[in-house]
């Protein structure tokens, strides 16, 4: 099967999910998590649906970045940060989870809207007809 072939054939969420999410740990992990925008872009490519690609890529996305937090959160004290944020925001000591769940949050969206730039990209560029030149 050639590259081609794979962009061109419309894959089902549950491929694209793992593929995009692991996609999203990778590059949080690596520090690159500003690019988790191209984990859903991709997922949006593949899927082709911009409904789908949406759900699924806001799904991996949430638990792509989610991983790496839940992991930082447990072994680096990282909670005791978020309670200082939520102190200097004026909050209640006990909304502590406030900030991780925006963070998820905005991992999500970011993922979602790569998604679904991916999908009506792919739709529009392939509507495009082929033009012929002629000698």
């Amino acid at each position: 099967m050639t590259t081609l072939e794979v962009v061109t054939r419309t894959h089902r969420w549950y491929t694209v999910l793992p593929l995009t999410a692991i996609l999203v740990y990778l590059l949080t992990l690596t520090g690159y998590w500003q690019l988790i925008f191209a984990g859903g872009l991709l997922a949006g490519i593949l899927t082709k649906r911009p409904r789908t690609s949406f759900l699924v890529a806001t799904v991996a996305g949430a638990v792509g970045w989610g991983v790496p937090l839940t992991i930082a959160s447990l072994y680096y004290h990282s909670g005791e940060a978020a309670t200082l944020l939520v102190e200097i925001l004026g909050l209640s000591s006990s909304l502590s989870l406030v900030p991780l769940i925006l963070t998820l949050l905005i991992a999500a969206v970011v993922t979602g809207l790569g998604a679904l730039l991916g999908a009506y990209a792919y739709g529009a560029i392939a509507k495009v007809p082929e033009t012929v030149e002629s000698d």
